[in-house]
């Protein structure tokens, strides 16, 4: 076992000993600056061996396994410790003890770092990098991406699950909406062609985290607090960012804002790791909802298109509630989103168009569960019981360009 100090920033946090595969063995915390940890479950005596775990890359992320089979690591966890447990999403990072390293040497907000994983072929090698590390090892979720480097540019570079480039595509759409929407607070996704891979496009998308503003994940916020038996998780969510000082007045109409988005875009995949929160880097105030990510799990990907309403209004959803129609029962202001200003149907065709490997077929299945999906959105929004009503619609066709849509 090797020791090691946690540190945020500069502040140390913990010693920690780690096995030869990565794993903290132990740990003692300094009481000093407890209040400098992760978010964490009160009470609990191996909170920290479990956030160490999360950190870690998981081993189904695109061909992680493989890469690190390549490396000779024992693990995602061993990969992380290689790197530090350096991140481009917070300031939390290991430090070898008596090592002198300091947060300025290795931090990945403003060094350079090594791009390890290879998405594009046309991305360019980072051999010479000083230091030596990259932020891919604490990078989540189970899509095949990576952090990189653009024309000076930090962001990150966003693959798909199989042959089509349809969840690259939902981003793009998800962007255009928000566009339309006039809502700023979102992340920018561009498509990139890509080059080595069974899908033609990804997407890319800068980083919006910074030296001033880092992310706290809902799923962090949720456990930090024990939550009364008679309180959902959704308030529970917003009474604890109001104590860490995100006002309930700009935190729920953003949650319905994203949850009526979602419902639109029959997004699923809005879990607690994909909702979050900036804070700020000095007062560890939080200072708003994160900007909305990761959307590309949406429009039916990798599903076949219900084909009555009351399966459309089941699909089922990784959130603060089982599935969409359950969310939308959390909605308070439902004129938040201006139905007439979404994407229309001839742009969403236009880009699934792009993609040799989706059929027209699916093109069209996808299309006209999109145009439901409007109608019953409409419907609700107008107050009509949407479970009750019989559907009914006639496709439109609206002339769109792609626009701007490349990286």
């Amino acid at each position: 076992m090797k020791p090691y100090i946690l540190k945020r920033l500069d502040d140390e946090i913990a010693i920690l000993n780690i096995t030869e595969n990565g794993l903290i063995e132990d740990y003692k915390l300094f009481n000093n600056n407890a209040h400098l940890a992760p978010l964490h479950e009160p009470n609990s005596t191996d909170w920290l061996k479990k956030w160490w775990s999360r950190r870690a890359v998981p081993i189904s992320q695109g061909h992680i396994k493989q890469m690190l089979n390549d490396k000779g690591l024992l693990g995602p966890e061993d990969y992380l410790v290689k790197n530090l447990g350096l991140s481009l999403t917070d300031y939390y990072w290991i430090s070898p003890v008596d090592s002198g390293l300091q947060w300025k040497d290795v931090n990945l907000f403003e060094n350079e770092f090594h791009n390890d994983i290879k998405i594009n072929s046309d991305e360019p090698d980072t051999p010479n990098v000083v230091p030596h590390y990259t932020p891919n090892g604490s990078l989540q979720g189970t899509l095949e991406k990576c952090w990189t480097i653009r024309d000076g540019k930090r962001g990150m570079i966003k693959g798909n699950r199989d042959s089509l480039s349809a969840e690259s595509f939902n981003e793009v759409i998800a962007t255009k909406l928000h566009e339309l929407q006039g809502f700023s607070n979102y992340t920018t996704y561009k498509l990139l062609e890509i080059h080595g891979r069974a899908y033609h496009y990804g997407c890319f998308s800068e980083l919006f985290t910074s030296t001033e503003a880092e992310l706290v994940s809902a799923y962090d916020i949720e456990i930090s607090e024990k939550r009364s038996s008679d309180i959902n998780t959704y308030e529970h969510f917003i009474s604890v960012c109001g104590k860490h000082g995100l006002p309930e007045d700009e935190l729920r109409p953003f949650l319905e804002y994203q949850i009526m988005t979602d419902f639109i875009l029959s997004g699923r995949d809005r879990h607690l790791s994909n909702i979050s929160v900036l804070r700020d880097a000095s007062s560890l105030k939080f200072i708003q909802p994160a900007p909305i990510y990761d959307s590309g799990k949406s429009m039916f990907v990798n599903d076949s298109v219900p084909d009555n309403d009351k399966d459309m209004l089941k699909i089922p959803t990784e959130s603060f509630a089982s599935n969409e129609l359950k969310l939308l029962s959390l909605v308070k202001d439902r004129d938040l989103v201006d139905i007439t200003k979404v994407p229309d149907t001839t742009f969403i065709r236009d880009l699934y168009s792009l993609d040799p490997n989706m059929s027209d077929s699916r093109i069209n299945s996808i299309i006209l569960g999109y145009e439901r999906k409007l109608d019953l959105f409409r419907r609700w929004q107008k107050g009509e019981d949407i479970k009750a009503i019989t559907y009914s619609f006639h496709s439109k066709n609206i002339p769109s360009p792609l626009g701007d849509i490349f990286a």
